[in-house]
């Protein structure tokens, strides 16, 4: 193995603990106690405005039925609404409340705050030239060329 080799390898290892550090430090300090299914449930709803539970079942690739469980939950914290349509009762619109509105922001902000942290310091060159490479790391995965 060349030393490029295992400088990248290296690399590889530090960005992976790198963001499982993100990930632990973003779980405990913004999720407010969900997962991240249910906070994609949210900010699905934030995002798009009431959906059916199939729509939302495609958009976060679940089951109906996941939808469902995770939406019982949510419920019965209000923080969604869930409404049969009028013209079909099969149909179910889920609806984000005022309440999962606000606990949506309260998550988004911290989550920007704590982003900011771990990037506080680095200057904007240093975040262009990030950018840059992950630009060009998904464009290489999107055709293909890694892996091969």
């Amino acid at each position: 193995m060349t030393n490029a080799s295992e400088e990248l390898i290296n690399l590889i290892g530090q960005f992976r603990l790198f963001l499982k550090n993100v990930a632990n430090d973003w779980s405990k300090k913004t999720m407010a106690g969900m997962n991240t299914t249910q906070f994609k449930l949210l900010y699905t709803l934030h995002s798009s405005g009431p959906l059916k539970v199939s729509e939302l079942a495609e958009l976060l690739g679940l089951t109906s039925g996941a939808i469902t469980g995770i939406a019982d939950k949510m419920l019965a914290e209000g923080l969604i609404s869930r409404e049969r349509t009028a013209d079909d009762r099969r149909v179910v619109i889920i609806a984000l409340t005022s309440a999962g509105d606000k606990l949506v922001n309260q998550v988004m902000e911290c989550h920007e705050e704590l982003f900011s942290s771990f990037f506080n310091g680095l200057p904007e060159e240093d975040l262009q030239h990030l950018r840059r490479i992950f630009s060009k790391l998904t464009a290489n995965m999107d055709e293909g060329k890694l892996g091969k």
